[in-house]
């Protein structure tokens, strides 16, 4: 059995103001914002609540209302354009130039006036001027349907249905050329139910405090509360989302740590020595263009001292080939320049500091999304910045025809394709090195998104590890643009 006192002590101040007027009949909002000297957003609010407490019904209807453009003001003030050129030749035939002085028009009112001049007999053309016809001239002592429709419209609004029959018709030539307009309004009509009634004899007659406060908490005794409804609905709440791109990297940490890959990181400024050296990129070769450009100023160098032994056997490996089995560059290694400090320009940074951790495990997987810094000329599809995706796998009985399966499966789960093909390529740091394309089926031809191979053991025999390592690198970025992740990451946001 409904407890109408305990609804009736839940009621806030404005819905017992609207339950008042609604118990005299239904109202629209206005006619009771009128009645309650309630804003009219307060009495829609309230008949909310009403209705989701099952005191009011709601009916809405839509109704459709004409009224005049800021144009059509103007014409009722200055006169039709085609009155206009009907009162300039009203004494003499004038040639088109004559007409647009005296009667003010410009180019567009004057094609629409001589348009309904012609159309209606109104006005034709003689020995090159514009003549007013009989039927010009009378319509110039009478008011023409459409001035009549601009007055009666004048300043108010009129609903659709009351206009007579030509009426309509008049306006449809109005709306057409901007002088007139149609706009739709919903009404919603509020009426008490029964239970409403009940309701509002039951509403208590003191007043009720309905926002608490500490002290009027601390004084309870001395006030009345009005009774909260721990049951009522309450608006839901959507918290924030994450970046697109932030969550489509989010997905593939996710996968790959599905996978078994263990994350890598690493600093964003970096020493030469583990962005290029210990990748086995000579100190002098024109390769380092793109990643010894973005110095950082003070302090130059970085320290070193702990990679000692490493710098050594680095140095051996790029003059001599060291323990590698190859006969290195052949130059002089500079020791101090690599300590020189630079933004990180490729995340396999991240591979030479893992190789030569303590901690790395073999068989391992480990992997990277680093941000990294070029000097790329910006446009469309470069920046200066960016993110990489990269990976190892070492293991004593890994080679490349894992790396090419284990390729072959990152392109069918991060891009949905089964479209793929491999290209021989290079990389200073792999050999064998190959490329990975899959089939873009918007752009409508083959995209790079892996590059991967073999880690020399110029690299891999100087940072401690004397089995095969596979090494891999997606493009993140294009992966993001061609993936069903991403497109499933916009379509939810």
């Amino acid at each position: 059995m409904t407890d109408v006192k305990k609804i009736a002590e839940t009621l806030q101040d404005a819905e017992i103001v609207v339950l008042k007027v609604l118990t005299k009949g239904s109202a629209t909002i206005e006619d009771i914002a009128n009645k309650s000297m309630l804003q009219e957003s307060a009495v829609s609010r309230a008949g909310l609540w009403l209705q989701n407490k099952d005191l009011v019904t709601v009916e809405e209807k839509t109704y459709r209302y004409v009224s005049l453009t800021e144009l059509g003001q103007k014409y009722i003030k200055q006169k039709l354009p085609e009155k206009r050129l009907l009162e300039a030749i009203k004494n003499s035939p004038k040639y088109i130039d004559e007409i647009v002085k005296d009667a003010r028009l410009d180019k567009q009112e004057f094609t629409v006036a001589l348009g309904y001049c012609k159309a209606n007999n109104f006005a034709e053309f003689e020995n090159g001027k514009i003549t007013i016809t009989e039927y010009g001239a009378k319509l110039l002592s009478q008011e023409t349907p459409e001035e009549s429709l601009l007055k009666k419209l004048s300043n108010i609004e009129v609903e659709e249905r009351s206009l007579k029959a030509n009426e309509k018709t008049i306006f449809e030539n109005l709306n057409k050329r901007t002088l007139a307009k149609l706009t739709e309004k919903k009404i919603r009509t509020f009426a008490a139910t029964e239970l409403a009634k009940r309701i509002i004899s039951a509403v208590p007659s003191e007043s009720r405090i309905g926002q608490l406060t500490p002290e009027k908490i601390r004084d309870w005794e001395k006030h009345s509360f009005r009774r909260y409804d721990v049951e009522a609905p309450t608006p839901k709440i959507y918290g924030g989302k994450k970046q697109v791109y932030r969550a489509f990297l989010d997905e593939v940490k996710k996968e790959l740590v599905s996978l078994g890959f263990q994350e890598m990181s690493g600093p964003l400024v970096e020493a030469e020595f583990w962005n290029n050296d210990a990748l086995y990129m000579p100190q002098d070769h024109p390769a380092r263009g793109i990643h010894d450009v973005f110095f950082v100023k003070e302090p130059k160098y970085g320290n070193l001292d702990d990679s000692e032994q490493l710098i050594k056997n680095v140095k051996s490996t790029h003059e001599t080939g060291g323990k590698s089995g190859s006969t290195g560059w052949r130059y002089d290694y500079n020791e101090k320049a690599s300590g020189r400090l630079i933004l990180r320009s490729q995340g396999t940074a991240l591979s030479a500091r893992t190789l030569a951790s303590k901690d790395v495990k073999n068989p391992g997987a480990y992997f990277a999304i680093s941000r990294v810094f070029r000097p790329e000329k910006i446009d469309a599809t470069h920046l200066a910045e960016f993110d990489q995706c990269e990976g190892l796998i070492i293991g004593e009985n890994v080679n490349f025809q894992n790396l090419l399966g284990l390729l072959e499966q990152f392109a069918k789960k991060f891009t949905n394709s089964d479209k793929i093909k491999f290209k021989p390529s290079y990389f200073p740091f792999t050999e064998p090195s190959v490329e990975a394309h899959v089939w873009h089926p918007k752009l409508n031809k083959w995209v790079e998104i892996f590059g991967a191979g073999i880690l020399r053991p110029e690299v891999t025999k100087p940072l401690g590890i004397d089995v095969p390592v596979l090494a891999w690198g997606i493009g993140v970025s294009r992966l993001f643009s061609n993936s069903a992740t991403c497109r499933a990451l916009i379509c939810l946001n």
